[in-house]
C-alpha cells in the first residue's frame, strides 16, 4: 500500500475498521505481510507503529524504488488491487477503482511480487521527540557549534551539550555546578600522583575551568566561578527549530566513542532528518551541506563514513550512470536506532 493513515480518534473511520482487521487476522493465526512505500513514512507512521506493536510483520520499501501499487492479495485466491489507497478520503469522497477477483493465479503472482519488494531493514521507526533539545542555532549560526569544529574542540563540544543535558533534567538554563561530577562525567579521573594540583578537587576544577572558559569567549554561556548560564540555548519562541539528541547519546558512549568531526555531522543528520518529510530518511548534497553548515567536503566525507561504519546511520547511494560517470544524485541518508556497535 502507497499508505495508510488511521486516527484513533475518529471512532468511524473505515481506515481504522481495516487495520484492525489485519491485527485480528494475525490472531486468528493468519500469517500477515504489510510493505509501504518510505516516502510516505509520515502518513503512514501511526498504522505501522499499531501494526508493528501487534507482531504483524510490516515494513517499508527502500528509498531505490517508488512503491506505488494499492492491492491485497488473500488466501493465493483472492485478489484486491485498484487506485485507493487506505485513507478515509480515498475511500469515501475520492473517484477511485478497486477490483476484486477470484483467481488464485493472479492472487499468487500478486503475492510473490509483494514479497519481492526490496524493504527496509531494521527498526524504521525512531522517537522524533524524546531528548535533549538543542537550538538549531548551534549548527546554523557561524558564530557558534561550527567554532568548536574549527577548533577541533572537542572537550568543549562534549562539556556544552553535557550542559544541555543537564538543563533538560533540570529545566534550568542557570545553575550552580559540581566541578568534582562534572569532571567525572566527562571521563576524567584524578592521577595517584597530583603533581602541581593540591588536592583532587583542585584537579577537577582545573579541567572543567579550562572549557568552560572557551564556551564562554564563543558566546554559548555565561560563566561565573561556580555558576554557568546557557546563553545560546534559550529561546521562548517555541516554533525555533531544534535538534533532539537521544539519550541514549550518553547511555550507549557515544561521545567516547565518536571523533570530534562524526559528533557535529550526528548533529546536522538529527536536524535534517527531523525536518525530512521522509524522517528518517534525509537527503541533501554533499555541496548544499558545506554551504549551509560552513564545513568541508572532507569532513563531511570523513564524518559521515564514521557514523556509517559505527551504525549510526545507513548511506543509499546512487550508482553513476553513463555517459557521465559523476553523474549521481545525493546520497540518502537514513538515522538508525543508537546502540553498542
Amino acid at each position: 500500500m502507497y499508505f495508510v493513515i488511521i486516527d484513533e480518534e475518529d471512532g468511524p473511520n473505515p481506515v481504522n475498521v481495516l487495520v484492525d482487521g489485519l491485527i485480528a487476522a494475525e490472531d486468528r493465526g493468519v500469517d500477515v505481510k504489510v510493505v509501504l512505500e518510505d516516502s510516505k513514512f509520515k502518513a503512514s507512521r501511526l498504522a505501522y507503529q499499531k501494526l508493528k506493536d501487534e507482531g504483524i510483520d510490516v515494513y517499508f520499501d527502500t528509498p531505490k524504488e517508488l512503491l506505488h501499487v494499492k492491492g491485497v492479495a488473500i488466501d493465493d485466491k483472492y485478489i484486491f488491487i485498484g487506485s485507493a489507497n487506505w485513507s478515509r478520503a480515498a475511500i469515501e469522497d475520492n473517484y477511485e477503482v478497486t477490483y476484486l477477483e477470484e483467481s488464485p493465479e493472479d492472487a499468487i503472482a500478486f503475492r510473490e511480487y509483494v514479497e519481492s519488494i526490496l524493504v527496509s531493514k531494521g527498526e524504521f521507526f525512531l522517537p522524533a521527540d524524546d531528548g535533549v533539545e538543542l537550538l538549531s542555532s548551534f549548527l546554523l549560526s557561524s558564530d557558534l557549534g561550527r567554532q568548536l569544529l574549527k577548533a577541533q574542540a572537542y572537550k568543549q563540544l562534549d562539556l556544552y551539550l553535557l550542559l544541555c543535558r543537564m538543563q533538560e533534567e533540570t529545566g534550568k538554563s542557570y545553575f550552580e555546578i559540581d566541578y568534582d561530577q562534572l569532571a567525572k562525567k566527562m571521563g576524567y579521573e584524578a592521577p595517584a600522583s597530583l603533581r602541581k594540583y593540591r588536592n583532587a578537587h583542585h584537579y577537577y576544577y582545573e579541567r572543567i575551568h579550562r572549557l568552560l572558559i572557551p564556551l564562554k569567549k564563543h558566546g554559548l554561556i555565561d560563566y561565573k566561578k561556580g555558576k554557568v548560564t546557557l546563553k545560546a540555548n534559550v529561546s521562548d519562541d517555541s516554533d525555533v527549530a531544534k535538534i533532539i539528541i537521544p539519550y541514549e547519546y550518553w547511555k550507549e558512549g557515544y561521545s567516547d566513542k565518536l571523533s570530534m568531526r562524526a559528533k557535529y555531522l550526528y548533529l546536522i543528520c538529527l536536524y535534517e532528518a527531523a525536518r525530512s518529510t521522509r524522517y528518517p530518511l534525509w537527503f541533501r548534497s554533499q555541496k548544499d551541506v558545506s554551504k549551509l553548515y560552513g564545513i568541508s567536503d572532507t569532513t563531511i566525507s570523513l564524518g559521515m563514513q564514521e557514523l556509517e561504519d559505527k551504525g549510526l546511520i545507513e548511506i543509499i547511494r546512487d550508482k553513476p550512470t553513463p555517459p557521465d560517470f559523476a553523474d549521481r544524485q545525493a546520497n540518502i541518508y537514513k538515522m538508525l536506532p543508537l546502540a553498542e556497535d
